[in-house]
């Protein structure tokens, strides 16, 4: 899958405002999986979903006139400092 090279975490941000279709271009996904993707970032605003290492803080509701007047939401994802995805590593003993 092609990817775009603007990724915060190479850039030391912990923090970001992304919107769905930014994501769908991002992974190179088609328009159908635009309804999932939102489900899924209004599932970890809502609640902590412990097997992501990112969270969203904030989802802001904006108005956009191209390439026609539409509503589109953004969220403000923001890297948990720990997640149980990793786990610490185990003393051996």
């Amino acid at each position: 899958m092609p990817r775009n090279d603007d990724v915060p975490e190479e850039y030391g941000e912990t923090e970001r405002w992304v919107t769905v279709s930014e994501i769908r271009r991002y992974f190179d996904l088609d328009a159908v999986s635009g309804p999932a993707i939102s489900g899924f970032l209004s599932k970890i605003h809502r609640s902590t979903f412990f097997s992501c290492p990112y969270r969203v803080e904030r989802i802001e509701q904006l108005v956009v006139d191209k390439p026609r007047q539409r509503t589109i939401k953004r969220y403000l994802v923001r890297r948990r400092p720990f997640s149980s995805w990793k786990k610490a590593p185990r003393e051996e003993g």
